[in-house]
Parts: C-alpha cells; sequence; structure tokens
C-alpha cells in the first residue's frame, strides 16, 4: 500500500506545480493603508430643471472619513482584480463631556463595513464614508463642531478579503504588535447603522471614479 500511495501523492504534486499560479494561488493580495482622511465637508448643492430649494444660511457639515490604499501589484502576472473587500470603521466621536448624550462620560463610537467588489490591483484606491449632518446634530446635542478635531477623536480601519484581515490602521492611534484599540469597546457606545457609504448620500454623482463603488446588492 505504501509503495503504491506514494507515487500517486507524487503526480498530484507534480500536476499542481504545473498549473498556472492564478488556478492555485489562495493567498491574499498585499493591502497597505496609506492614509486615513477625515473631514467636514458641505453638502453639495444641485440644482435640476425647475426644482430649486432655498438653502439654509449655514448648513451643517456631513463628516467624511476618505481611506486611501493600495492593493496588489497591477504589473504583476496573473489576475489584475481581487473578488472582494470588506472596510469595517470605528468613528470615535469626541463627545464624552456632552452629558445629555452620554451620561456615563463614554464617547460615542459609529461602527460599520462597506463591501467592495471587482477591485482593481493597483496603488491610490479610495474608500470612504459618510456621517450625516443630522447625526452630528443627534450625538453633539444640536452643537455640530466646527472643526474635525473637535468632531472625532479617532478612527479605526480594517480591511478584508476572504482569508481575513490584510490591513489595518487608525487616524491617531496606531495599531502596536497587532493589537488595535477598538478590539476592546468598553469604555465607548457603540452605535451601529449610522455610517454611509457614497451612494447614499448628495455626493453620490460626484467624483464617480474616486472611491470604490459598493458591492451591488444581491437580485440586482
Amino acid at each position: 500500500m505504501r509503495s503504491t500511495l506514494f507515487p500517486a501523492f507524487l503526480a498530484a504534486g507534480i500536476l499542481l506545480a504545473g498549473l498556472p499560479a492564478s488556478v492555485h494561488a489562495q493567498a491574499s493580495a498585499p493591502v497597505a493603508i496609506k492614509k486615513i482622511e477625515p473631514a467636514l465637508v458641505e453638502s453639495p448643492q444641485i440644482t435640476a430643471g425647475s426644482y430649486r430649494k432655498t438653502r439654509p444660511p449655514q448648513p451643517t457639515p456631513w463628516l467624511e472619513v476618505d481611506v486611501a490604499f493600495d492593493h496588489g501589484d497591477a504589473n504583476a502576472p496573473g489576475p489584475k482584480v481581487a473578488d472582494e473587500l470588506t472596510v469595517n470603521y470605528y468613528i470615535v466621536l469626541n463627545n464624552a463631556a456632552v452629558d445629555t448624550v452620554n451620561p456615563d462620560g463614554k464617547p460615542t463610537v459609529l461602527t460599520g463595513s462597506v463591501n467592495h467588489a471587482d477591485i482593481p490591483y493597483g496603488r491610490g484606491l479610495h474608500t470612504g464614508v459618510f456621517i450625516s449632518p443630522q447625526t452630528l446634530f443627534r450625538y453633539f446635542d444640536g452643537k455640530v463642531p466646527a472643526v474635525i478635531t473637535q468632531a472625532i477623536a479617532d478612527v479605526g480601519v480594517t480591511i478584508s478579503d476572504k482569508n481575513g484581515v490584510v490591513a489595518m490602521d487608525a487616524w491617531k492611534g496606531k495599531p502596536a504588535a497587532g493589537k488595535t484599540w477598538w478590539e476592546d469597546l468598553s469604555k465607548y457606545t457603540q452605535v451601529t447603522g449610522r455610517l454611509m457609504d457614497k451612494d447614499q448620500t448628495p455626493f453620490a454623482a460626484l467624483a464617480w471614479d474616486y472611491y470604490l463603488p459598493p458591492k451591488p446588492k444581491p437580485g440586482l
């Protein structure tokens, strides 16, 4: 039995070794987060035909988190596109002192994720999320911050493929030795369902090629 099986295993190994890398390679493409850039931005003013509305004298801003990253090598042999990436966000609002919102003194952390499909390999890719003016208004008790450092304390980001987390970084509190501050959210009041991808905002039709689009919904 032993002498019969060994040649079979050896032959299988030779066959696999002869296959193209695209067939048997399952390793994750390297991903590197290059920059996390939060900003406060005003809603775009778009008019269409005769439909016009008067804008408020001082429009409240949206909060945008722009994540730039590199993904694989576009010049390497093999596939040029990955199936899917999931980007998880942990955005800590700088509102611990807002007693009416956080009577326990814990700041609010807004969490959510965006799934992307058919992601090209290359440098200078962007993913992002937005927080609406109404959400900022709520979690700052009606006093929307004027500058980004007043709005958020930190932003954590992880990027995952089918094999797990392939990159992580933070705006301020950089992960050290694989440890991240968002592994334990007991120091925060966690809120989900408040982060929007670009397609859910008034910015959807603007700078179309800048952000990777979200994964299409099933059935469409």
